[in-house]
C-alpha cells in the first residue's frame, strides 16, 4: 500500500517538477534574450540579470530532483558500468537510502531555519521573530529586485520533500516492492520531435 502511494506521489510530483522546470528555463531564456537585445540599444535591465540567476538556481534544484527519480546521475551511471549486477543492486539500494536520509535531514534543517512555530508565535511579525530568534530569513530581500528572499528559499524544503519521495520510491523499486516504470520521471514525454 505505502509503496504504491509513494509511486503515485512521485509520478505526480515529477509532472509538477517538469512543468516548473519548463517555466524556469523559459523565464531564464526570455530574461537573458531580452537583456541582450535591450543592451544592443543601450538599455540595461539589472533585474533581468538577477531574475536569470535565480531562475537558473531554482531550475538546478528542480532538475536535480528529477535526475534523482530518473537515476540519470552521471557519476552513479559510470560506476554501474564497472560493477557486476549484484553490486549494482546494492549500490542502487545504498544510493536510494542515502538520498532519502539526506532529504529527511535537509527537511529537518529547513524546519529549523524557517522556524514556522516561532513565526506563528510572533504573530507573523518579522521584527518580533528576529528579536526572539536572531533569524533574518523573513526580512532579507534580493539586491536588485527587492523580492523577499524567503520566497526563493522555499525551493529548498520543496527539494527536500521531493528528493525524499523520489528516493523512497526508488528504494521501494530497488527492493522489488513495486515495479519500476520504463520512464519514472516522465522525461520522454517532454522530448520535442
Amino acid at each position: 500500500m505505502i509503496p504504491r502511494t509513494l509511486s503515485k506521489l512521485s509520478t505526480g510530483l515529477s509532472a509538477v517538477e517538469r512543468l516548473m522546470l519548463k517555466l524556469l528555463i523559459g523565464g531564464l531564456t526570455v530574461s537573458v534574450l531580452m537583456n541582450v537585445l535591450l543592451r544592443m540599444v543601450g538599455i540595461t535591465l539589472a533585474w533581468a540579470d538577477e531574475a536569470g540567476v535565480y531562475a537558473m538556481v531554482l531550475a538546478g534544484f528542480v532538475g536535480a530532483s528529477l535526475m534523482l527519480r530518473a537515476r540519470i546521475d552521471p557519476a552513479v551511471l559510470l560506476l554501474h558500468e564497472f560493477l557486476p549486477p549484484r553490486a549494482c543492486r546494492i549500490l542502487r539500494i545504498t544510493v536510494s537510502a542515502l538520498s532519502a536520509a539526506f532529504g529527511m535531514i535537509l527537511l529537518y534543517l529547513c524546519l529549523r531555519w524557517f522556524d514556522p512555530v516561532a513565526i506563528i508565535k510572533a504573530g507573523f511579525d518579522a521584527s518580533a521573530f528576529e528579536a526572539a530568534t536572531f533569524n533574518f530569513i523573513y526580512t532579507d530581500v534580493t539586491p536588485v529586485i527587492g523580492a523577499p528572499t524567503f520566497i526563493l528559499y522555499l525551493i529548498i524544503p520543496f527539494f527536500a520533500v521531493a528528493i525524499t519521495i523520489h528516493a523512497l520510491t526508488n528504494l521501494c523499486e530497488d527492493l522489488n516492492l513495486i515495479d519500476r516504470p520504463a520512464d519514472p520521471a516522465g522525461l520522454a514525454m517532454d522530448i520535442v520531435q
